[in-house]
């Protein structure tokens, strides 16, 4: 370990522990590196402007967060993560980090920062990572320190570097695909296949956090945005397909009187949020799973033609879209679906790889929220 990924790992070791005070010895077992080296990087921050306090034999501390001063130019190292992160979104740099991933691994890569993303579980930092030499997105709770390098950031597509979540779409009727019954037969089979494989994605995800795994608030914030905006979209896209009025499956909770699609997108979310805090873990997984239940039972029982229709995209602000196919509308990179699976990848932080074998065309790259897309 190079000195600087040295000091990295020891600020990050101090804010993990912060308020804490942490021992010398503890730090160097950690480190791999002698009590004396540990004591001679702590005074070079120190120095340099990190507010290390020295507790009597108990250690050294960082002061909670809240309580720390600005450190205006005394070094991107010394200030709080998410500054040091902004100034090297806005100066195109590259950024440093000492990254935990879900596992506990700690790993020191460079990024080249583009971006600073908030969702409804936390925010990320958006780049190109030089040791996977390829786009991700890091949670910021999991950066435990950064610096800025003197190098440049290049300049990239900010598409490709979103590009979280890779979902396969049918081809479009007037594509190569057979026609009549047969064509109607696969964007079906397809369909039910997706939706069995995102539901068996939530069964994971909630019976790991059942099991001790870490991240169930996280998960549990997901699940009532999830259930309430699942609902919606497949109450909308069912309303398009048969031309009769929404029907929302599952668990509805009450809503206050100004719940509606006339609000803007950050105050529905708020209500959202506010009435399914109520519900336990459990209770926001089998709401949804009811809803993706009576999705599937539907989408069985859907005829051909439906299938092969162009149908109208409805969508929760503005007009609907452009007329697509029912598996596109549900299974496609702004359906329910892919609404689902582009959250359940930010709470792993590693996306999964396109489907083997999978051509080019045949996929679709979902780069934001298909919400707010």
């Amino acid at each position: 370990m190079d000195r600087v990924d040295r000091l990295l790992a020891l600020v990050a070791e101090l804010r993990a522990a912060s308020p804490e005070p942490l021992d010398p010895p503890v730090l160097a077992a950690r480190l791999g590196v002698s009590e004396r080296t540990v004591r001679r990087d702590l005074e070079l921050l120190t120095h340099g402007g990190l507010p290390v306090r020295a507790r009597k034999g108990r250690g050294y501390a960082l002061p909670p967060a809240a309580a720390r001063e600005p450190l205006g130019e005394v070094g991107s190292l010394m200030g709080p993560v998410h500054d040091t992160l902004a100034e090297a979104v806005r100066s195109r740099r590259v950024v440093r980090l000492a990254y935990t991933d879900q596992a506990g691994a700690r790993s020191f890569r460079d990024v080249e920062a583009h971006g600073l993303v908030v969702a409804p579980y936390g925010e990320y930092l958006v780049g190109w990572c030089r040791m996977r030499d390829g786009p991700r997105m890091f949670r910021l709770d999991r950066i435990g320190a950064a610096v800025l390098s003197g190098r440049g950031a290049e300049v990239r597509d900010l598409d490709d570097l979103l590009a979280a979540l890779r979902v396969p779409v049918p081809r479009p009727a007037a594509g190569a695909g057979p026609r009549g019954p047969a064509g109607a037969a696969r964007a079906r089979g397809w369909t039910l296949d997706r939706l069995e494989f995102v539901r068996s994605r939530l069964r994971e995800a909630a019976a790991q956090v059942r099991g001790g795994g870490e991240g169930a608030a996280a998960l549990r914030g997901v699940l009532g945005h999830l259930a309430e905006w699942t609902r919606w979209q497949a109450a909308a896209i069912r309303s398009a397909a048969t031309g009769e009025e929404p029907v929302l499956e599952g668990r509805p909770p009450p809503f206050p009187p100004a719940f509606g699609r006339e609000l803007p997108y950050d105050a529905r979310e708020r209500m959202i949020q506010d009435a399914m805090a109520l519900r336990s873990l459990g209770d926001l997984a089998r709401d949804l799973q009811q809803v993706l239940e009576a999705v599937a039972h539907w989408a069985a029982g859907c005829d051909d033609a439906l299938w092969e229709a162009e149908l109208p995209d409805p969508r929760p602000y503005g007009p609907p879209g452009p007329p697509r196919p029912l598996a596109d509308l549900l299974a496609g990179w702004r359906g329910p679906l892919a609404h689902i699976e582009w959250h359940l990848d930010r709470l792993t932080d590693e996306p999964p790889l396109p489907p083997a074998g999978g051509e080019e065309e045949d996929v679709w790259v979902v780069d934001r929220c298909p919400l707010q897309a």
